[in-house]
C-alpha cells in the first residue's frame, strides 16, 4: 500500500492539459484518485448528516406545538376551574344573603305573632267582660249550637213546618255554666303552649351548611304559620261569640218588646226609638271587629234598659192560687143589678190570703177608703198606679217603698163586696187598664227568666 501511494504521488513536470496551463517551473502537483466505495459513503454521511439535522428541526417544531397545546389545555383547565369557584362562591352568597333575608322574615313575622297574640289576649278580656254583662241582664250562652230559626218545611216524608214565629216545640234542657268563656271554645294566646318568642331567642347563626339553615327557617316558618293560623281560628271564635251575644240580645230585646207592646204603647214606643239595634252582619275579619263589638255593646245597653222599664210594670200576680171571679170590663153590678163598669178584676180568696205588690213602687194610700174598704195603692213608674181593695188588713205605711212580690196585706171583704176577694186594679194617668193583659205579660216575661 504504502509502495502503490507512492507510486501515485509523482512529480510530472511536463504534464499539460488543453484547458489548463502547465504549472509553473517549481510547482509541486498532488493526485488523488477516488474510488466509488469512498462517494458512496460520503454521499450517505451527507444524507445522514441531513436527515439527522431535518430530525432535529422537526423534534424541536413538534415539541413546540406540543408544549403550545399543553399550556393552552392547561390555561382552559384554570380558567374553568376559576370559573367553577366562582360560581360555588356567588352560590354561597346567595344561600347565605337568602338565609339572612329568611331570618329577617321570620324575625318579622314572630314580631307580628306577638303583636296579634297582645291583642288576642285584650280581646279575650273583652270578651270575657262582655260574657259577664249578657250573663247579668239574662243571657246565657250555651256550649251546645244555637237552635235553628224556624223547623223544616213540609217535605215527602210528611213534616210540616210551624210558623216562624211559633217557639212552642222546641226543647232541650239547658244548664248553666261556670266558665261561658271555655265553654264557647274560647282560647288565649297560651292554649297552643307555644312561645313565639322562642323563635328569636334561639336563633340559627349563620354557618357553612347554609342549607340546613335553610331547613331550620323552612321549620320556624312552618311553626309560625300554625301559630298563625290558631290565632286566627281563635280571632273567629272571639267574633263568634259577640256575634252571638248581639243576636241574642237583640232577638232578646224584641221578645220584651212584643210582649209589651199591646200593655204599653206609648212606652214601648219611647223604648223603641231609644233601643234602635240591628244592622248587617259583615264577613269575620279584624277590621269589622270593633264594629262587632260596638253592636254587642249598644245591645246590652238596650237590653238592660228595655228590661229595667219591663220590670216595673206591673205584671206580676198580686195572689197566689187565686181564682177570677170578676174579669175587667161591663158587668151586672151585684148591688145595683145593672150594668156597669168593672174596673178591675176580682180574685177569690181565702180569707186572710196574702196580697202582694205586683211591681217596684211607692205606696201613696194605705187605708179605707169608701166602697173598696180598706186599700193600699201604689205609685209605680211611667205613670202607672194599682189598688188592692177589700182587704182585712194593711201591711204597709203611706210612703213605704215596695219592690214586686212585697206583701202589702191580706184579703178580706171589707167595704162594697159580697165576700172575700181581692179587688185588683191598674191605672194609668187615672185611667183603669185591663190587669188581664198585664198578668199575661207577665207570664210570657216570667218565662224569659226576666
Amino acid at each position: 500500500m504504502q509502495q502503490r501511494q507512492e507510486t501515485t504521488r509523482t512529480y510530472n513536470s511536463n504534464w499539460k492539459t488543453p484547458h489548463h496551463p502547465a504549472p509553473e517551473q517549481g510547482t509541486r502537483m498532488t493526485t488523488y484518485n477516488l474510488r466509488p466505495v469512498h462517494l458512496m459513503c460520503g454521499a450517505l454521511a451527507c444524507v445522514t448528516a441531513t436527515l439527522a439535522v431535518a430530525g432535529s428541526i422537526g423534534y424541536y417544531v413538534l415539541r413546540g406545538d406540543m408544549m403550545a397545546e399543553a399550556n393552552a389545555e392547561r390555561t382552559e383547565l384554570v380558567l374553568e376551574y376559576q370559573d367553577h369557584i366562582d360560581r360555588l362562591r356567588t352560590e354561597i352568597v346567595n344561600l347565605t344573603s337568602r338565609q339572612m333575608v329568611d331570618r329577617e322574615t321570620v324575625e318579622i313575622q314572630v314580631m307580628d305573632v306577638l303583636r296579634r297574640q297582645q291583642d288576642l289576649n285584650q280581646r279575650h278580656a273583652i270578651v270575657a267582660e262582655l260574657v259577664a254583662r249578657a250573663e247579668s241582664v239574662g243571657i246565657y250562652l250555651s256550649s251546645d249550637k244555637p237552635l235553628p230559626p224556624q223547623k223544616p218545611a213540609l217535605d215527602a216524608k210528611g213534616f210540616a213546618a210551624l210558623a216562624p214565629d211559633d217557639k212552642s216545640a222546641i226543647g232541650g234542657e239547658s244548664e248553666l255554666i261556670d266558665e261561658p268563656v271555655k265553654a264557647l271554645g274560647l282560647r288565649d294566646g297560651s292554649s297552643k303552649g307555644f312561645d313565639p318568642l322562642s323563635i328569636l331567642q334561639n336563633p340559627s347563626p349563620v354557618s357553612p351548611s347554609a342549607e340546613d339553615d335553610l331547613k331550620k327557617n323552612s321549620e320556624k316558618q312552618a311553626a309560625l304559620d300554625a301559630v298563625k293560623s290558631d290565632i286566627t281560628e281563635m280571632d273567629e271564635e272571639s267574633t263568634a261569640a259577640i256575634d252571638s251575644i248581639a243576636v241574642a240580645t237583640e232577638s232578646r230585646i224584641e221578645d220584651i218588646l212584643g210582649i209589651t207592646r199591646s200593655i204599653t204603647p206609648a212606652v214601648n214606643a219611647a223604648l223603641r226609638k231609644h233601643t234602635s239595634v240591628g244592622g248587617p252582619f259583615y264577613p269575620i275579619s279584624e277590621e269589622n271587629f270593633p264594629k262587632r263589638l260596638e253592636r254587642a255593646n249598644s245591645a246590652l245597653k238596650a237590653l238592660r234598659r228595655v228590661k229595667f222599664t219591663a220590670l216595673r210594670l206591673p205584671v206580676k200576680s198580686p195572689i197566689r192560687n187565686g181564682r177570677i171571679s170578676s174579669s175587667y170590663g161591663p158587668r151586672v153590678d151585684p148591688f145595683l143589678k145593672r150594668l156597669a163598669m168593672h174596673t178591675g178584676m176580682d180574685f177569690k180568696a181565702p180569707y186572710g190570703a196574702r196580697v202582694f205588690s205586683t211591681a217596684p213602687g211607692t205606696v201613696v194610700t194605705a187605708k179605707r177608703k169608701g166602697g173598696y174598704g180598706k186599700m193600699v195603692e201604689v205609685r209605680h213608674a211611667n205613670g202607672f198606679l194599682t189598688r188592692y181593695a177589700h182587704l182585712s188588713r194593711i201591711q204597709v205605711s203611706e210612703g213605704d217603698h215596695v219592690l214586686a212580690g212585697d206583701l202589702v196585706g191580706n184579703v178580706g171583704s171589707t167595704g162594697r163586696s159580697t165576700g172575700p176577694h181581692l179587688h185588683y186594679e191598674i191605672r194609668r194617668n187615672e185611667k183603669p187598664s185591663n190587669p188581664a193583659a198585664f198578668l199575661s205579660a207577665g207570664e210570657k216575661l216570667t218565662a224569659l227568666s226576666l
